[in-house]
């Protein structure tokens, strides 16, 4: 299988994995032949992309670290209780679940590709930075509990931005200094929503509030900086950092994987811990299995395998030709290198 923009989704095309309405709920199970009808309503749906089968990504498969359909009922039900000021603690299963996930599945290559758009984009950030948070958490060597705090953070870190106003949040052009004001209030607002949850932990609690402070003292809201920052917080930045640079927002496009990467290793112990991005660039994936690439020579290809010893230079299947090229390897394409990941 390979993933495609919902703009080069032709009819007859494969389904090569299963879709999920915003409640979780199957809408189109995988082998369905996608008609021009259905393509469009997909789109209307704010789907942006799909997984396809084709002769090209033949025996390509991709695995979830976290289940699409967990994803996306995590983030309804998220999106319920905080609109309905409903009970918190209702999320701790769905949390549990996607921590032993990540657990389970924590050799899985992490795709956070996301298949919806801007949108959607608010609660199912914070599904991601969870899942994110909780993969670098496993690198570091954090006990169960501490995951499970962690992921928690991860799943309420924004949840202030219910106290920002919509078209704030939404605004396609650059924010003013007062509207930017604004906006950095939402970890106070988020932290005293969560404040008197007494089944919450206090880490949990600090990492909202914290999650928008820099290494360098250069965050917010309080200026910390170094150690002063709880280490949940200096994942849970990195996490956030990623996610919304990869992510379609409403004024711009996303940034490729290996851009958000080059952007968070050259903060390095400035806006971002080294510690925390040294984990991070173990669990992320600079051209995901099944995406397309461009090669400096013009030809375009699928990724087939990465090697995580080598995240540059995966085993590639040529679109128009179908040969395989081991960018690592085959000492007859050391000129040869990806320059961008075709969307």
């Amino acid at each position: 299988m390979r993933f495609l923009s919902i703009n080069k989704v032709e009819p007859g095309a494969i389904l090569a994995k299963p879709l999920y309405g915003n409640q979780g709920v199957i809408l189109l199970r995988e082998n369905v032949v996608l008609t021009e009808n259905i393509v469009s309503r997909l789109k209307a749906m704010g789907y942006t992309g799909l997984y396809i089968e084709d002769e090209i990504s033949k025996g390509i498969v991709i695995e979830d670290v976290v289940d699409e359909g967990l994803k996306l009922r995590t983030a309804t039900r998220l999106e319920e209780i905080v609109n309905d000021n409903g009970n918190i603690a209702e999320m701790f299963p769905m949390i549990q679940d996607i921590v032993t996930s990540v657990i389970n599945n924590k050799d899985v290559e992490l795709n956070m590709r996301s298949l919806w758009g801007h949108h959607e984009y608010t609660y199912l950030h914070c599904v991601n930075v969870a899942i994110l948070a909780a993969s670098v958490g496993i690198k570091m060597n954090l006990t169960i509990e501490e995951l499970i705090y962690l992921g928690t953070a991860g799943i309420l870190h924004d949840i202030g931005k219910n106290k920002i106003p919509a078209e704030l949040l939404d605004k396609k052009g650059k924010l003013t200094e007062e509207e930017f004001g604004i906006l950095k209030k939402h970890p106070e607002f988020g932290y005293d929503m969560l404040n008197g949850a007494r089944e919450l932990s206090s880490v949990t609690k600090a990492g909202v509030l914290q999650h928008h402070e820099r290494y360098d003292g250069s965050g917010y809201p309080k200026g910390l900086k170094g150690n002063e920052i709880t280490l949940y917080a200096r994942i849970l930045a990195v996490a956030d950092t990623y996610d919304a640079m990869t992510s379609d927002r409403a004024y711009r496009e996303a940034f490729a994987p290996s851009e958000a990467v080059e952007y968070l290793m050259g903060n390095g112990d400035q806006l971002y811990d080294n510690l925390v991005i040294d984990a991070f660039v173990k669990c992320v994936t600079i051209y995901p299995i099944g995406s397309c690439v461009e090669l400096n020579n013009g030809v375009k290809a699928v990724v087939v395998k990465n090697y995580h010893d080598c995240v540059l230079r995966p085993l590639i299947r040529v679109i128009e030709t179908k040969e395989m090229i081991d960018l690592k390897n085959d000492s007859g394409y050391l000129n040869i290198c990806i320059t961008k990941l075709i969307i």
